[in-house]
């Protein structure tokens, strides 16, 4: 069994991080926390519990302001995008205000021999969508 990395977005800019962790299990059964409701500063952790690699994809510039990205690379300016490994994780720190959409994937996207984007629908995996908003401070309804 493959070692959890636990150290989020350790070594990078933290300014802003509220120290409040949200895991997101990607498993073969689908993504849970499916939608999720964070506040500015806090890190989202996903989580890949699936024997089989996977892509998470941020379509048009998602993550341009983050405090934090662990395991994210940036590709063809239009998207943010992470292979996470069974067993690994990546994640980010939110430092704006935003609605997120994003997809999970069990194949990396694939244009003419290089991994891109959502400009060529016809060539984009089978994918789960899910979302993240991100609120300022005290906007969140209690537990």
């Amino acid at each position: 069994m493959a070692a959890l990395v636990t150290s989020g977005c350790a070594g990078l800019p933290t300014a802003s991080r509220t120290g409040v962790v949200h895991e997101v299990f990607i498993r073969e059964e689908g993504v849970s926390a499916h939608d999720l409701i964070v506040q500015v500063g806090d890190e989202v952790r996903w989580v890949n519990r699936k024997a089989t690699p996977v892509w998470i994809y941020f379509y048009e510039d998602s993550l341009d302001e983050v405090s934090c990205s662990r395991g994210f690379s940036y590709f063809w300016g239009h998207e943010e995008s992470a292979k996470i490994e069974p067993g690994q994780s990546a994640s980010v720190c939110f430092s704006k205000e935003d609605a997120i959409s994003y997809t999970v994937q069990d194949q990396a996207t694939i244009i003419s021999g290089s991994t891109a984007g959502a400009s060529q629908p016809f060539n984009i995996p089978v994918s789960m969508h899910a979302a993240i908003v991100v609120e300022e401070k005290g906007k969140q309804d209690p537990p």
